[in-house]
């Protein structure tokens, strides 16, 4: 109806926030405006906007507003409606309709509820394959199923790229950053490359030498309302690293209002709302209400490879873990790496009762997460999580569901910015792994610190998790490849190898036996013709 109002209308120049504002309306609110205004928009083909938006600014609009939010307990939200231009009452209804206000009322109290409860101790986690287990059979076995999965498009990847680049001193996204490889190639495109040089190994896996990509792989990237248009942006600069852009699908993460302690919104100014993203648990809503899991399913998408942009060394789509994963009917599922040294301040995988999930290391007593087992003499909790997790596309869908029915978030007390100045608030966040204990079958498989995980979370020069430690180990590990396959590197910093040359270290002998590589970017390494 509204399009062909519009076309009625001519309208030339129609303002972006009257746009958002008329598609945030509520049906029976559009054919009360239909009703009230139709004639006069009819007859008048040359109103300008401001006519119409004053038309439709109408006291019934506004009455429809103070309807929702005075039933759930948020009339607060209008004190200052009278006092607002048109484009500030515009705004502020759009942000009070972003919300279903009766689900943030439901969705605090629960959470409160949860976080009164005594929560059991935790208790050390025995099921994990780890590297001793993985025995060449079964490796060879899963890593088969693995390619099988990525060749038939029946495995996507979810890239978790929310988060700025703030504590690495760049106002960009994350992903865009340069952590100072000889390249100077990005995370965005080394994670890129890695996808597209494996799925043309599981093509070849499963139909021969040469074989050509029948199925590019999948791939969902969850961005944030702050870096959406940015990773946009730099995807089509580099020309999408030249993958298929039809492969790609890019979502935003969802925002919560903040919130008082006693639950009411809290007011950013008299316009607009204080929000804050849900977490990076929030993906779950996000692939429904974006239709990304709609586009799972049209594809036949049913294991998906999840991963945090800031892990410089992901071996992204690995089909060792998605056949892993896959081939026991996996919910979902993690990798997972040894604790670097007792007092490592990350969160570990263990049991409360019968169900698996991550225990953050500030709910642990330092006593106990130091715990040695004397019958082994290995820590008790030994597996961190590291954000590498596997997901069935069957529990994607069940979690969205459950979740859209009510949130179960962690209260976070922060002081919030508000239109009086900053007030001691809520921010309501789920962390990705929280659902861990609603699945049935969890798979957790062990994998090498030194070859699948180096994050870039402190900034230059930090002793840990830097992009100079990433940067270091990324060429480490490819000196280490070098030197299996034969050749031997004489640069003091080591060898930077082009994903699209290998995903793992495969496929190196015959461009390196017998050789020295003096340069830290050797050409034939980089897949450039020699």
């Amino acid at each position: 109806m509204y399009y062909a109002v519009l076309t009625q209308l001519k309208v030339r120049a129609f303002q972006k926030s009257s746009l958002r504002f008329l598609l945030t309306l509520r049906p029976h609110t559009r054919r009360s405006i239909e009703h009230r205004v139709g004639n006069c928009l009819f007859s008048h083909k040359s109103l300008e906007d401001s006519t119409f938006i004053n038309c439709i600014m109408s006291s019934n609009q506004r009455e429809d507003v103070k309807e929702a939010v005075t039933a759930a307990g948020q009339a607060h939200l209008l004190d200052d409606w009278d006092r607002l231009s048109r484009d500030e009452r515009l705004h502020l209804t759009a942000d009070i309709q972003e919300f279903d206000l009766a689900y943030v009322n439901s969705s605090y109290s629960a959470s409160k509820s949860i976080a009164a409860e005594n929560k059991r101790p935790p208790q050390p986690l025995q099921e994990v394959t780890t590297l001793k287990d993985l025995g060449h059979d079964n490796a060879d076995a899963w890593t088969e199923a693995g390619y099988k999965l990525i060749a038939e498009g029946r495995a996507a990847v979810l890239l978790l790229a929310g988060g700025q680049g703030t504590r690495l001193g760049s106002s960009a996204p994350k992903g865009c950053y340069d952590i100072g490889l000889p390249s100077h190639k990005s995370l965005f495109q080394l994670q890129a490359e890695r996808l597209i040089r494996i799925q043309q190994l599981a093509a070849e896996a499963l139909h021969g030498q040469g074989a050509k990509v029948r199925h590019p792989v999948r791939w969902y990237i969850m961005t944030s309302p702050s870096t959406d248009a940015p990773t946009k942006e730099h995807f089509k600069k580099h020309c999408y690293f030249s993958l298929d852009p039809d492969q790609l699908f890019f979502f935003q993460q969802g925002q919560l209002p903040c919130l008082t302690p006693e639950g009411n919104i809290i007011m950013a100014s008299p316009h607009a709302l204080a929000k804050a993203p849900d977490g990076n648990g929030g993906v779950y809503l996000a692939l429904a209400k974006s239709g990304a899991l709609h586009d799972m399913q049209s594809h036949g998408v049913e294991a998906v490879d999840c991963f945090a942009v800031d892990n410089a060394l992901i071996k992204l789509a690995d089909p060792l873990f998605l056949g892993h994963c896959h081939s026991h009917q996996t919910d979902c599922g993690a990798r997972v790496v040894a604790k670097a040294h007792p007092e490592e301040k990350v969160g570990v995988f263990a049991r409360r009762g019968a169900h698996v999930e991550v225990v953050e290391y500030s709910e642990m007593d330092p006593q106990e997460a130091a715990s040695v087992d004397p019958s082994t003499g290995e820590l008790r909790y030994a597996w961190s999580n590291v954000c590498m997790h596997y997901f069935s596309t069957a529990f994607l869908m069940a979690m969205a569901d459950q979740l859209k029915q009510q949130g179960q978030y962690h209260i976070a007390h922060k002081k919030i910015p508000s239109k009086d100045g900053p007030v001691q608030g809520v921010k309501l966040e789920l962390f990705i792994f929280d659902t861990f204990p609603m699945a049935q079958r969890v798979s957790l498989m062990e994998v090498a610190r030194a070859s699948e995980f180096a994050p870039v979370k402190n900034a230059p020069g930090s002793a840990s998790d830097s992009p100079d430690t990433a940067r270091q180990a990324i060429m480490s590990l490819h000196q280490r490849w070098v030197e299996e396959a034969g050749g031997s590197v004489s640069s003091p910093e080591g060898i930077e190898v082009s994903p699209l040359v290998s995903y793992g270290g495969e496929g190196l002998d015959q461009l390196c036996k017998g050789k020295t590589c003096q340069s830290s970017l050797d050409g034939a390494l980089q897949g450039k013709q020699q």
